[in-house]
């Protein structure tokens, strides 16, 4: 019998000094945490430790009899990778070396002409009565399997490769009878809208339908909100109607029902209607090419870009008039409109996307202040071109500057290239 979503308690543990030293933060979590979104199981504790075994084991300690636990990070090959051990030794078990994973990890560095090394082969020893799941992605496998009345479920730290690792890792609970039944659930992506505007526009839809959960969270690219139905209420039936009045709400916002990315959906626009992009990026320098390109197939619609950041190379490589930079300065209409257009032609594609701005924290003045940016968009129709006004500090507002500018070439590809594709209501959006 699956377990119920009252018996479940899910707890994650994070191993890494660099965690705790604030060279990187912990977006793991959270990934297992959509993961496992669809079947109304909680996380009830997230647990940061350091590459120490003894922290590992204290932690595991603060976890009880029937929990489902995922360890993150220490599968690695250097000696600080020490949650294998750590796990060993919490369950009295051995390690012993897994013939199946350790030929995989000799054929991985085989095919790269690379010896393999003691370290490599370190990855291939398991805890006693854990399993191990091909990594997708990278060399550490995945383990799960239970010990000590627990069901612990192993995950490397590189976020590319636990992300990877997730869809056979529930699976393997869902074969388990670990996680209580899917409940019936939608999900939204979305861009250009700022997380209190959308949860703002739902109120009412929230009120109307109380037995309906509703999560929302930032992702790379926007917004991301879940509507789950209760279990033993009529959400079921609520989940339906709410449906049709979030989508009426969100309109074009949304870029996707599913787990894809933002560049994933204009990449699959971009092939189906056999249209090649190019980019003009001044204060991105090069970011939107490089989201644009992340996918492999990239190639069969993206063209190349122009890395315009001083105005002699947007006059000199796109071509922007000089009295335009003189007269309207580089962060303005007609500069982004020359630039994508320039950019166009120059490179030869069917759509170019142009962006300009003050991303900070100086440079800014009493009409053009830090986070005011330029985005245009050139067609073989028409030039648009829109203000925005981004509210953060410098990562950010160049973060939301190619969230914005990936996700008006989507909705020129959804809702047609003879028309701009901004509305008023979006975030951030000036008045034209």
């Amino acid at each position: 019998m699956p377990a119920t979503e009252e018996s479940m308690q899910v707890k994650i543990i994070v191993v890494g000094d660099e965690l705790l030293e604030g060279r990187t933060i912990d977006t793991n979590s959270r990934r297992i945490q959509q993961a496992l979104g669809g079947h109304g199981v909680p996380v009830s504790l997230i647990q940061v430790v350091p590459d120490h075994q003894e922290d590992i084991v204290r932690a595991l300690n603060r976890t009880g009899a029937g929990d489902l636990v995922f360890l993150s990070g220490g599968l690695g090959s250097t000696p600080d990778d020490l949650t294998r051990d750590a796990v060993a030794a919490w369950a009295q078990v051995e390690l012993v070396a897994d013939p199946v994973v350790k030929h995989q990890l000799q054929e991985r560095w085989r095919k790269r002409g690379i010896k393999t090394s003691v370290g490599a082969i370190r990855q291939s020893q398991v805890p006693r009565g854990l399993t191990p799941l091909t990594n997708p992605v990278g060399s550490a496998p995945g383990l799960v399997g239970r010990l000590r009345d627990r069901t612990l479920v192993l995950l490397p730290g590189v976020p590319q490769e636990l992300q990877g690792l997730l869809v056979p890792v529930v699976k393997w609970l869902d074969d388990q009878g670990v996680l209580p039944e899917p409940r019936p659930a939608l999900l939204w992506r979305t861009a250009q809208a700022a997380e209190l505007s959308l949860v703002r526009s739902c109120s009412s839809i929230q009120a109307e339908y109380p037995n309906l959960d509703w999560s929302w969270w930032l992702s790379d690219w926007g917004v991301d909100v879940r509507l789950v139905s209760r279990a033993g209420t009529t959400g079921d039936q609520d989940l339906a109607a709410a449906e049709r009045e979030v989508e009426q709400t969100f309109g074009r916002l949304v870029y996707s029902r599913g787990r894809e990315t933002l560049p994933q959906v204009v990449q699959q626009l971009m092939l189906d209607r056999n249209l090649t992009l190019a980019v003009a990026e001044s204060c991105t320098a090069g970011l939107i090419a490089g989201s644009l390109t992340e996918q492999p197939g990239s190639s069969g619609f993206f063209r190349g870009g122009i890395l315009a950041y001083a105005d002699r190379i947007k006059t000199e490589q796109l071509g922007v008039p000089v009295a335009i930079l003189k007269e309207k300065g580089a962060v303005s209409r007609e500069a982004v409109q020359a630039m994508a257009t320039g950019c166009r032609q120059r490179i030869g594609t069917d759509i170019a996307v142009s962006v300009s701005g003050i991303s900070g924290p100086d440079g800014g003045s009493s009409d053009k202040p830090v986070g005011t940016t330029w985005i245009a968009i050139a067609t073989g129709k028409a030039v648009f071109a829109r203000q925005y006004r981004f509210p953060a500090d410098r990562t950010r507002n160049r973060l939301l500057t190619v969230a914005a500018a990936v996700d008006s070439v989507r909705r020129v590809l959804e809702f047609g290239d003879d028309q701009p594709p901004w509305r008023s209501s979006d975030s951030w959006c000036r008045p034209s």
